[in-house]
């Protein structure tokens, strides 16, 4: 009996642990994941029966540096953020040269700043409300 109150007891703390540091990670994230996306098909199947691949490459932008929670803070992650988005896009320009883009696609920089600023709103609306 007691070997087993054992292992529950040290699953518990094993669990605790699991939980305390999942909080701690999420709680300490400061980054921002910018993701150039390009769904393109086969350069040789461009009339709408070959195979479409999706491709991307991701930078992470961080803001561990910076105080985003202040105007400047805010501007300094939104222009390494863009910057972020051209050198991913410029990188999958070079890994994929063969590729046709799908016509209608948005172009890859605009798209992988947006979604980024989506995640950079959010944390900067957190730092905001810790500096009141």
């Amino acid at each position: 009996m007691t070997h087993i109150a054992s292992r529950l007891q040290l699953a518990l703390v094993a669990a605790g642990f699991a939980i305390a540091s999942g909080t701690a990670a999420a709680q300490q994230t400061t980054e921002i994941i910018v993701e150039a996306p390009r769904v393109e098909r086969a350069a040789e199947r461009t009339l709408g029966r070959g195979p479409i691949d999706i491709v991307s490459v991701t930078h992470r932008v961080s803001y561990k540096d910076i105080d985003i929670g202040t105007s400047s803070g805010a501007k300094v992650l939104e222009q390494r953020i863009k910057d972020a988005a051209k050198a991913a896009c410029q990188e999958i320009d070079k890994l994929y040269p063969h590729k046709v883009p799908v016509p209608h696609d948005p172009p890859c920089e605009q798209s992988a700043f947006d979604k980024a600023m989506s995640q950079a709103r959010t944390a900067i609306a957190a730092a905001e409300k810790a500096h009141k």
